[in-house]
């Protein structure tokens, strides 16, 4: 495999990932952040700003962690992409998860 085709495929692993977990947030997370926001542009800006956050978090980790294959085979290469995506979007998860109880907490 080259390094051309890994590089793409674990961008594409990421991508996937990351469009999986926005899709099952979206919905609670738009209605956590209508509680939460006074305004509908504060909300839009929230929404916005957490999708970009999981989107890029996750591929942050992917392109750091790619370097690490020795041999770009596509077990390894799939396997380290899902594994350092997930890294990434539990990191991004967190602080999205520690933010919101905050803003909760502050809320009440």
């Amino acid at each position: 495999m080259s390094p051309l085709s890994a590089l793409a495929l674990a961008i594409a692993v990421s991508l996937v990932l990351s469009t999986f977990i926005l899709v099952v947030l979206m919905k609670p997370l738009r209605g956590l952040l209508q509680q939460i926001c006074p305004r509908s542009d504060a909300t839009t800006f929230w929404m916005s700003f957490t999708t970009v956050m999981l989107y890029i978090a996750p591929l942050l980790f992917t392109m750091l962690f790619e370097n690490a294959i020795v041999v770009p085979q596509l077990v390894n290469v799939v396997r380290t992409a899902l594994a350092s995506s997930l890294f990434g979007s539990f990191a991004a998860l967190l602080v999205v998860g520690y933010q919101v109880s905050q803003a909760r907490t502050s809320a009440r």
